[in-house]
């Protein structure tokens, strides 16, 4: 395993993290058996994986939980970064957001409980509040860090404008963004300004929902009924699909010249992009920890970068003309 620093305060990540959401085995990700999820933390590990990745949502607290009996039984907690995160809750079948100071404090003391610690390594807001000023989230997170509950601080799915206003009233340590092949929102002005204010990267949903692994396209695989795979929907149907497997076919020849799969060739080409410090792979089984590890200990050269940025180009053309064309339809029938 090879390692990168959060540069503000020098704490050593691995390329690849570990994302636990489908430990939570709720309707997101489908079913999970809790010794499969031990078996993965397990066997992550001795990967070299050093950062776990959870949040309360996860299965109702679940995944934490899972998490907590782990390193308390194996007394690994010291090995490892630890990151969870604050402001999603659940409501019966509602996501609710609330990033108010008191339950913030209150999220805290329930994951302390759930993963068996005092402190986390990284404490991250995970989606914006509407309803909460930032000025009172941020002020939150920074008596955290000040009492050392948390050693960084992080956000996630934050714009630059709410960093900047983040950034006021409390240190930023960390951004973790939607960033994969098939979503590089973040190269437009995201990504620079980490840069420039030593803010680390560290990317979700690398794979985007397992497509990049091409196991949709290419090996006859059921797409499962969960939330997410639904949500790609249009990704896994006519006509994106077939510009899809265009875009993936092209993409296999590369990860063959270097005798890797799609997921590794996709997963080496996320963390090898400026600012990023690590990419959060989910896994839910030893297979998937195999696999995706083979991601490491190689270089994808400049000429075949250069290749994969006009593979994802045209994609991205091909893709914008079918809205276009659908917005063209829908204006018409108006």
């Amino acid at each position: 395993m090879e390692f990168r620093k959060i540069e503000s305060i020098g704490i050593p990540v691995s390329l690849i993290s570990l994302g636990t959401w489908a430990f939570g085995g709720d309707k997101w990700w489908g079913p999970q058996e809790d010794r499969d999820s031990l078996e993965t933390l397990r066997l992550a590990l001795s990967k070299g994986i050093s950062l776990i990745d959870t949040a309360p949502i996860y299965g109702r607290g679940r995944s934490e939980k899972i998490i907590g009996i782990f390193f308390k039984k194996h007394k690994l907690r010291t090995k490892i970064i630890l990151a969870t995160k604050v402001g999603l809750s659940w409501d019966g079948p509602k996501i609710l957001h609330n990033l108010k100071k008191k339950r913030i404090f209150e999220e805290v003391s329930a994951s302390q409980k759930r993963l068996q610690t005092d402190y986390f390594d990284l404490y991250q807001v995970h989606w914006p509040d509407p309803d909460t000023p930032i000025p009172e989230t941020a002020e939150a997170m920074r008596e955290l860090y000040q009492k050392r509950t948390i050693r960084a601080v992080g956000v996630s799915n934050y714009s630059v404008p709410q960093m900047r206003e983040f950034m006021k009233y409390c240190p930023l340590h960390s951004l973790q963004p939607n960033y994969s092949m098939f979503k590089r929102d973040i190269e437009k002005e995201i990504i620079d300004f980490c840069v420039r204010n030593k803010i680390a990267i560290i990317t979700y949903a690398p794979l985007y929902s397992s497509l990049l692994t091409g196991k949709f396209f290419f090996d006859n695989v059921k797409i499962p009924e969960d939330i997410n795979r639904k949500m790609k929907n249009a990704d896994l149907t006519e006509p994106r699909f077939s510009i899809n497997k265009e875009a993936l076919e092209d993409l296999k020849a590369i990860a063959a010249g270097y005798k890797k799969t799609l997921s590794q060739l996709a997963l080496n080409w996320n963390f090898s992009q400026k600012g990023i410090t690590s990419c959060i792979v989910g896994m839910r089984n030893s297979a998937q920890v195999d696999d995706n590890s083979g991601c490491v200990g190689w270089k994808i050269s400049a000429a075949d970068m250069e290749k994969i940025a006009e593979i994802l180009n045209m994609r991205e053309i091909e893709i914008e003309k079918l809205c276009n064309t659908h917005n063209s339809i829908r204006n018409t029938k108006k």
